[in-house]
């Protein structure tokens, strides 16, 4: 109806142009507007900003009825002794597309949640124990590597289940490999977990996945794109470029973060917390999380690499708590209810339910297995290799945006977009539940 409005406003003011007529007042609503009529143009320009600011009134409720529904989420999560990301998940859900299609997973909320997961990611850094996360090290790369391995491989010929293209069959598998510890990290943070030997070598596995998956992306488009033109030499240029960026970022962030933090309290020790030390070191996560992206790693892991450097700072917990406020209160929930908008089930038919289900299963697995039996393989505990293998299930943001490159690059189908989205929803769902449970007295007497 308003847009009907602003339409019929445009209209008439053209009239009265064409008609040589003064408009000395022209009434929308509430709103009083002044002037003469030079030209069309103008009254194009009152359409454009009538209609960007019926935009902004859309975004506002919808971020009103995000934080909303996602409060009430997480408390009824917490009265059911449940962690209370996966209210806010549920209530993503109910307020997208397949419940009541009260917010669309918009430019808008799309730019809000990936600044609500950078955030995220910046604060488990600052909240995470670097000299355990050291420790960690070697047992976090082999748990990496087996986490990506198991997946890939069990992707790849899951898929030839129902399509026959070896590089789409591939590309499922690299899609597969891709874990998300944003939820992950919000229910260890919620279990007091975050800095437990398990939650160490989570953060490190997943931070060492994200890294070898992306190479794995980077290698896959630039092979594929290679072998359709015909050109070898091009594709081993493209490789070598890309080995070159990667080996570059992880080089500057290990040196990052073993020898910047003591530098760094020499320059901030003598200066009192304030507002301005917050705000620069936000913009330098952002940065830091913008050059990740630049350079082909995802900026989740730019971002959690700054809070690593900051994580040892004099001002550590002053920074902590505030950007906890910034992240819990606002930015993190709009991510967390993102991922439940974006379950839209239109094209839903057999054989994409049947696709889900094979996806399903073999992310399920292929984590649980190659993360929990690699880190039985480690000499872990039992309980140890079980939380960690579960830690590991959830897909998010980055098997999202690696299917959509492939959906644009052509490499996969709609069939395969549609399941991947589902297969992250859903292991989004039961992740932080299997994790409590995982954690729980009751699983550690029983194993």
């Amino acid at each position: 109806m308003k847009e009907l409005l602003i339409v019929v406003c445009y209209v008439i003011i053209i009239l009265i142009e064409y008609c040589k007529i003064t408009v000395e007042q022209i009434l929308f609503g509430s709103r009083v507007l002044t002037f003469r009529v030079g030209s069309p143009l103008l009254g194009f320009l009152l359409f454009l900003l009538l209609k960007k600011e019926a935009l902004m009134e859309k975004t506002l409720l919808s971020i009103v009825l995000i934080l909303v529904f996602t409060k009430i989420g997480g408390i009824i999560s917490r009265k059911l002794k449940m962690p209370e990301v996966l209210g806010a998940l549920i209530a993503g859900v109910i307020l997208g597309p397949v419940v009541l299609n009260f917010v669309q997973y918009d430019d808008d909320i799309r730019l809000l949640a990936n600044l609500g997961v950078i955030m995220l990611m910046f604060l488990a850094g600052l909240e995470t124990n670097v000299e355990e996360f050291k420790k960690a090290g070697m047992s976090s790369l082999v748990i990496a590597i087996a986490g990506i391995t198991f997946p890939f491989v069990l992707g790849t010929l899951g898929s030839y289940l129902f399509f026959d293209d070896l590089w789409g069959n591939i590309f499922v598998g690299v899609i597969l490999t891709a874990t998300s510890v944003s939820i992950t990290v919000e229910t260890l943070k919620e279990l007091g977990k975050l800095n437990s030997k398990a939650g160490v070598n989570i953060l490190g596995a997943a931070v060492i996945d994200d890294i070898l998956g992306l190479i794995l992306i980077s290698l896959v488009l630039a092979v594929a794109q290679t072998s359709g033109s015909g050109n070898s030499t091009i594709g081993v240029l493209s490789i070598s470029f890309v080995l070159l960026k990667i080996i570059l970022f992880c080089s500057i962030s290990i040196i990052g973060v073993i020898y910047l933090p003591k530098y760094l309290n020499k320059l901030v020790g003598h200066i009192k917390p304030s507002r301005t030390f917050l705000t620069f070191s936000i913009a330098v996560a952002i940065l830091i999380a913008f050059v990740a992206e630049r350079l082909g790693i995802a900026a989740i892991t730019g971002a959690y690499i700054c809070g690593l450097m900051f994580s040892t700072l004099t001002h550590k917990e002053y920074l902590e708590r505030n950007v906890k406020a910034i992240s819990s209160g606002f930015l993190s929930l709009i991510f967390f209810a993102s991922v439940g908008i974006e379950a839209n089930l239109n094209g839903l038919n057999m054989k994409v339910i049947y696709i889900t289900l094979v996806m399903f299963i073999i992310a399920v697995v292929g984590k649980f297995v190659g993360c929990g039996g690699a880190a039985r393989l480690l000499k872990l505990s039992r309980s140890e290799s079980i939380q960690i293998g579960t830690g590991m299930i959830s897909r998010g943001e980055v098997a999202i945006i690696t299917a959509n490159i492939g959906l644009q690059k052509g490499i996969i189908s709609e069939e395969i977009f549609l399941p991947t989205l589902m297969v992250v929803i859903l292991t989004t769902i039961i992740t932080p539940v299997l994790l409590k449970l995982a954690f729980s007295h009751k699983m550690g007497k029983r194993i």
